[in-house]
């Protein structure tokens, strides 16, 4: 009897090692996706246009107001101010004069999209 008892936990303790040591916990293998798509976002019109809508206007930066003479609002106007202006040093936070203004800095993801829409050449479709 001490001798099955003694023969059952062994096998017991032998599974629970090897099913502990199964277990993969490396954080490169488990995070390794950034979740950032540029490939179909990275155009003005796929996802710029939003990122630049959503972070930008609101009485600041679109046609009706344009503040600091600055106007975002239309592909030709943010090309322009883009490859004329300090829009990045801006949105990067660096040096210039932080934008969005009075908010939170844009995510990660939205400055890669940038920066890719930016070495693409400024694809607008």
């Amino acid at each position: 009897m001490k001798i099955r008892i003694l023969f059952l936990s062994m096998i017991v303790t032998g599974i629970a090692i090897s099913l502990h040591s199964c277990y993969y916990d490396n954080e490169e293998y488990l995070y390794s996706g950034t979740g950032c798509d540029t490939t179909l976002t990275a155009t003005y019109s796929g996802g710029i246009e939003a990122i630049i809508a959503n972070n930008c206007f609101g009485g600041c930066h679109e046609q009706a107001s344009g503040s600091a003479g600055i106007i975002l609002e239309g592909y030709v106007n943010l090309k322009n101010e883009i490859v004329n202006g300090d829009v990045m040093c801006s949105i990067r936070w660096e040096g210039c004069s932080p934008m969005p203004k009075n908010s939170p800095k844009l995510s990660a993801c939205n400055i890669t999209l940038l920066e890719t829409w930016i070495a693409n050449g400024y694809p607008e479709n």
